[in-house]
């Protein structure tokens, strides 16, 4: 009896491990982006803001924003960023997608 793998076949037949995860250099470079934005660009916004929504002065359910999403060619820089609260937010977003 032959040896099966996690995916349900067997060792002869079983797909490359880890052959799904590899990630293309566009992915790359928009996950090193996400990671910078949350560590270096959201807290400063955040402060710029003074933890409040720009839109309402709401302290509660903060998000950071991108004035210009990054879909309609919005960078991933503080100047592109705003504090919103999460139903400003989502205003917002319905807007930018009507657009």
């Amino acid at each position: 009896m032959k040896q099966s793998v996690r995916s349900g076949r067997c060792i002869e037949h079983a797909p490359p491990e880890r052959a799904w995860a590899r990630t293309s250099p566009r992915n790359q470079h928009r996950d090193a982006a996400r990671r910078a934005w949350d560590r270096l660009v959201r807290p400063r916004a955040l402060a710029r803001d003074g933890f409040a929504c720009v839109l309402c002065g709401a302290k509660e359910f903060l998000e950071v924003d991108h004035v210009l999403p990054i879909a309609q060619g919005g960078t991933w820089t503080l100047d592109n960023a705003q504090t919103l609260c999460r139903t400003c937010h989502r205003v917002k977003t319905a807007q930018d997608r009507r657009q």
